[in-house]
């Protein structure tokens, strides 16, 4: 983590301070040795991450990096903070500032600054020969280090184990029928999932299994772990399986050991366990040994990467373990407790009320309650035990690190040093908090954590990166959008836990949960979360970079005066009277969320936010919407409030927004404005757009300025009809949106007379919602030939129509329909052939509706059936399963 803190301060150095000090070779020169001693240090630091939990010397030692660090960030921010201040009022010109005026910040008083951050590097640099440090860095030095240690300690091996397993049998089908009955190649069956989820005793089920034993003529099983040497896994590979003795195994090199295994295994079925996979490279040094003789052979792998099980073989999706259901989970606690109590009978009866409350706050994690089983057991066995005892859990599993922490621990130490603090970010959100993938994103971007790659959107790196987590089990995926990427995502609780203990030793960031008594524990953290609560003022609050609000219970009143080096403001969901004028104070201010807020007016001094990236104004009361926010340079991301019509007028110069990438909930009034036209002509460089209003009276300008934004991925037009004369003009504009290639979802609320051609939409498009649309043709015709589609929608009238039919061959991709709100439809007919690969349906309000004549049998993909407002005699059939029509859908589960 210091690595990153590092890192991160380096490039200030380099791109804010040492560009700008060009005038003053003192000073200049003073901040280039700071920001190459920085650098050398930097080189250190990942080894020294990894060591320090072992070590107290190299703990001290990347501690006082990390203050260093945060004193030499908190000497840029603050000065560029009273500089801006300075140029606001117009004291002096543009390029004068930096280290020069006397009338901001006295040379002394800088030289003093820069002299205390150089004597504290000096006593770092020191301090090495001092503390015997030096050989940080060395190789030969990691096997004394804390990831060693851990790695060793949990070596596999194939030997039968006494644990009490539950919840893996379907799974054990499952692989057991991939193994026996799959492709007649060599192949590679994967087990996924985050640390502590059964995947190395799964594999250990699979292998002992009577069935795989007599089905392969030979086995064996290898630990490869996160530090391993091919040369090594081979030898134990020979000794198993050819029973080679240690002096011949050490005469021989690795291609030698690949090339006698090859010619052994060449003739044989054979099925090779490859327990604890960290990395591609593993299966490149190791696959020569594995020949493929078309015989049905196979290789196990356990990882908790899916990009190392995939990049072994492509063709095979990886197994991912599930966490376990509560049922299973109290079954789990209550053996594993029973067994260290050398019970024969069961529990006493008061052990499940709180057990299944303990174990709830394990989150189905089997090596959580596995932990927590042997803690229990060693309490008095009193119910008043057990109640403390929960009201503790996530604390109980920390203080037990050989069994717990330092397993899940080893997956933070692999994380390349960018994805860190995206990681530890996650401390910051309440417990079982499904956050939004975009959210997260932008706030990732704003916190300075994403590293540029070429010409590549920040926000798309940032994207990547919770990919990685999610690709490394760290960051479980709640639900997806129609074009596969995340909406929304979450983090387990015992990692959650995890990630706020290591934040909090690194200072990155503090949580307060509403208790006063809660204040006592601040680590004077960079980042601070406050849930339901506003806390009292705290002296530590001024050098806080981020500030996040969650379910408060009262509305609030934020100081700005306190947060001045704030990046972060995200006031999500919380009620907020008035926003303090001086929030145009806060320069360094990229983020500023008042989603849900209710507020009633946004201060102009916004306009001197001038790093401001998004601006979140959903669910508001803002209106009218200040014209300075044109200032805005850096905007990227502008959510206009879906509560209000909110009219942009624009400024009277030519001032534009050259970097906004998003914008959402703009309203287009009757009265058509030369300005608004001329301002949304230079605005193209937009990615997602929505917008509603009269929508048909200024045709001609918005089907400009839309298809020539070419990057626009998202599009939602809200749009109301406009009558004139005694004239109705239809809401949505008959356009063609083909040349949009970018775009892929696409919502159209409105009526539109007639369906346009099938040549007017994307090719690529994989989301369409049609809502009021009012259509008197069978709109399935056309869009079943939409070859992209995953997600349609028809809603609220969409279809005035009795009758819609999807034919064979429709719909080729169609993964979600959903039918809302139209009661004139009575007869859906589905031929033989179409939706082929329709996963979920849902019906609501769609009370006429008959589905004829075959029901949904011809759809065998479906496997969710969701019914909403439907007659209460067809719920009532539904839900038992009977009616004399029910063999049509019986195969859909759930319903």
């Amino acid at each position: 983590m210091a690595e990153y803190i590092v890192s991160l301060v380096v490039e200030k150095l380099a791109n804010q301070l040492i560009e700008e000090a060009v005038s003053l070779s003192k000073v200049h020169n003073q901040v280039e040795w700071i920001e190459a001693e920085l650098r050398r240090m930097q080189c250190f630091l990942k080894d020294a991450d990894a060591k320090q939990d072992r070590d107290a010397r190299v703990r001290n030692w990347v501690a006082d990096i990390r203050e260093v660090a945060f004193d030499t960030d908190d000497f840029i921010d603050i000065y560029v903070q009273k500089t801006a201040g300075q140029r606001e009022k117009g004291i002096f010109k543009r390029y004068s500032y930096l280290f020069f005026s006397s009338k901001l910040v006295s040379r002394s008083k800088v030289n003093r600054q820069i002299n205390r951050i150089k004597t504290k590097i000096h006593e770092i640099s020191d301090s090495r020969s001092t503390y015997g440090i030096e050989n940080i860095g060395r190789k030969g030095e990691g096997a004394t280090s804390a990831v060693s240690e851990l790695q060793e300690r949990r070596r596999s091996s194939p030997h039968p184990f006494e644990e009490d397993i539950i919840g893996l049998e379907d799974d054990v089908s499952i692989l057991e029928a991939q193994l026996i009955h799959g492709e007649s190649r060599r192949s590679v069956v994967s087990i996924i999932g985050m640390a502590g989820l059964g995947k190395t005793t799964l594999a250990k089920m699979v292998y002992h299994n009577n069935d795989i034993k007599k089905h392969f003529d030979c086995c064996a099983w290898v630990c490869v772990s996160q530090e391993y040497r091919a040369e090594e896994v081979l030898r134990d590979l020979a000794k198993k399986l050819m029973g080679f003795g240690k002096a011949e195994l050490e005469k021989m090199h690795k291609e030698d050991l690949a090339e006698e295994l090859s010619k052994y295994l060449n003739k044989r079925r054979y099925i090779i366990v490859l327990d604890d996979i960290w990395k591609k490279q593993v299966w490149d040094n190791l696959k020569e040994a594995f020949p493929d003789s078309n015989n049905g052979s196979r290789i196990m792998f356990t990882t908790r990467f899916k990009d190392v099980a995939i990049h072994a073989d492509p063709r095979i999706p990886p197994h991912e373990l599930s966490l376990l259901d509560d049922e299973d989970s109290w079954e789990l606690l209550s053996r594993k407790v029973s067994l260290e109590w050398n019970s024969v009978t069961s529990l006493p009866p008061w052990t499940e009320e709180i057990g299944k409350q303990i174990v709830n706050k394990c989150g189905g994690l089997p090596l959580a309650i596995v932990v927590v089983g042997g803690l229990l057991s060693r309490r008095e066995a009193s119910y008043g035990e057990w109640l403390k005892f929960l009201q503790s859990v996530h604390w109980q599993l920390t203080q037990d690190p050989i069994q717990c922490a330092d397993i899940l621990a080893l997956s933070y130490f692999d994380l390349p040093f960018y994805l860190k603090p995206c990681f530890l970010y996650f401390g910051l959100f309440p417990e079982d908090f499904e956050i939004s993938a975009r959210r997260l994103i932008l706030l990732w971007v704003a916190e300075g954590f994403v590293l540029p790659r070429g010409q590549e959107p920040l926000e798309d790196v940032s994207e990547d990166y919770l990919e990685e987590l999610v690709g490394r089990s760290m960051v479980q995926v709640a639900t997806r959008k129609s074009n596969g990427r995340i909406k929304t995502c979450r983090v387990h609780d015992v990692l959650r836990e995890f990630a706020i203990m290591k934040a909090k030793e690194d200072r990155f960031l503090d949580v307060i949960y509403g208790e006063i008594g809660s204040m006592r524990t601040l680590t004077r953290g960079r980042r601070l979360a406050i849930h339901f609560t506003f806390p009292p003022a705290k002296n530590t609050a001024t050098k806080l970079r981020s500030l996040l609000c969650f379910d408060l219970n009262e509305p609030i009143m934020i100081q700005v005066k306190r947060f001045k080096l704030l990046r972060v403001l995200d006031l999500e969901g919380t009620h907020i009277s008035k926003l303090d004028s001086a929030i145009g104070k806060l320069v360094h201010l990229r983020y500023l969320g008042l989603s849900g807020t209710w507020l009633k007016k946004l201060p102009s001094s916004v306009r001197y936010l001038s790093n401001l990236q998004t601006l979140d104004l959903r669910s508001t009361l803002v209106n009218p919407f200040p014209a300075e926010i044109f200032k805005l340079q850096q905007l990227k991301h502008l959510y206009f409030s879906d509560l209000q019509q909110m009219v942009l007028i624009p400024p009277t110069t030519t001032t534009y927004l050259p970097n906004l990438q998003t914008l959402t909930g703009l309203y287009f009034s009757e009265v058509s404005s030369s300005k608004m036209e001329d301002c949304l002509n230079k605005l193209t460089t937009l990615r997602e757009l929505g917008l509603h209003g009269h929508l048909f009276i200024q045709k001609e300008h918005l089907e400009k300025w839309i298809f020539n934004s070419k990057s626009l991925e998202s599009l939602k037009l809200n749009a109301a009809r406009f009558q004139s004369e005694d004239i109705t003009y239809e809401a949505i504009p008959q356009w063609d949106f083909s040349s949009l290639t970018h775009l892929y979802k696409l919502h159209l609320t409105g009526s539109m007379g007639k369906m346009p051609d099938i040549h007017c939409f994307p090719t690529n498009l994989t989301e369409l919602s049609l809502t009021g649309s009012l259509l008197m043709e069978d709109p399935m015709g056309k869009l079943e030939k939409l070859r992209s589609l995953r997600v349609l929608k028809l809603k609220r009238a969409a279809y005035l129509g009795r009758e819609i039919t999807c034919s064979s061959g429709g719909f080729p991709q169609l993964q979600l329909l959903k039918l809302s709100f139209m009661n004139v439809v009575e007869r859906w007919r589905i031929e033989e052939g179409a939706m082929r690969n329709l996963r979920e349906l849902e019906i609501v309000e769609c009370k006429q509706l008959k589905i004829v004549p075959r029901g949904l049998w011809p759809v065998p993909s479906l496997r969710s059936l969701k019914l909403g407002f439907m007659p209460g005699h067809v719920g009532l059939k539904m839900q038992e399963r009977q009616g004399e029509h029910w063999y049509r859908i019986e195969h859909v589960l759930p319903i």
